[in-house]
C-alpha cells in the first residue's frame, strides 16, 4: 500500500486499531512533497521555519598555528602541522616521523566549538589519521584512529603550540601561460 493509500484510508477512518504500524503514517503523504519544506504534507508542524536557520555565535576555537604533536599507540611518533583556520576549516600541511622515517603530510578538517576534527593523510600512501582533538589555549589533546589497508589502530596524541598563525593576506597571481 501506498504512503498517499494510507493517507487516505486514516483520514477516512478506516482503521480501528490504533496501534496499527501504518498508523505511523497517520499525519503523512509519502510521495506528495510541499513546494516550501520539500517534505511531505504536515511535517513540520505550524510555527516550525524552513529552511533551517544555522544559530551563529556559538564560535570555533582557533587552530591556526604550528603544532607539534606526539602520537602514542603501538609505538611513539612525532607529528608536525602548520594549520591556517578559516572560520571552522581547518587545513595545512607538515611532517610526520615515525622509526626515524619522515614524511610529508596533508591536514584537513573541522572544529566545532572546541573540538576538532582533523584528518591527516602521510603523501603517496594509503594511511589516515582521523583524530578528535580538544583545543585549549596552547595545546591540543585528544584521540586518533590510524587507518591502513587492513590495520585500525586506535592512539591518543597530546599537542603543542609552537607559533601561533600570523594571518596575512596571501599574494593573488595570475595563472602563467606557456
Amino acid at each position: 500500500m501506498s504512503g498517499n493509500q494510507i493517507y487516505q484510508e486514516v483520514r477516512e477512518g478506516v482503521y480501528d486499531d490504533m496501534n496499527d504500524s501504518a498508523l505511523s503514517f497517520r499525519n503523512e503523504s509519502l510521495f506528495t512533497v510541499r513546494k516550501d519544506t520539500g517534505m511531505s504534507p504536515h511535517v513540520p508542524g505550524k510555527g516550525v521555519r524552513t529552511p533551517v536557520v544555522v544559530i551563529r555565535g556559538l564560535g570555533v576555537a582557533p587552530a591556526a598555528g604550528s603544532w607539534a604533536f606526539t602520537l602514542n599507540d603501538v609505538d611513539k611518533s612525532y607529528l608536525k602541522l602548520d594549520l591556517y583556520q578559516t572560520a571552522d576549516a581547518v587545513f595545512g600541511s607538515g611532517e610526520l616521523a615515525d622509526n626515524g622515517v619522515v614524511t610529508a603530510v596533508t591536514a584537513g578538517g573541522s572544529v566545532l566549538g572546541n573540538r576538532l576534527a582533523l584528518f591527516v593523510i602521510p603523501a603517496g600512501s594509503q594511511n589516515m589519521y582521523r583524530f578528535s582533538l580538544t583545543i585549549k589555549p596552547g595545546s591540543m589533546n585528544g584521540e586518533f584512529i590510524f587507518t591502513a589497508p587492513g590495520i585500525t589502530q586506535p592512539g591518543v596524541a597530546f599537542g603543542s603550540l609552537l607559533a601561533p598563525q600570523i594571518t596575512q593576506p596571501l599574494p593573488v597571481t595570475a595563472p602563467t601561460t606557456a
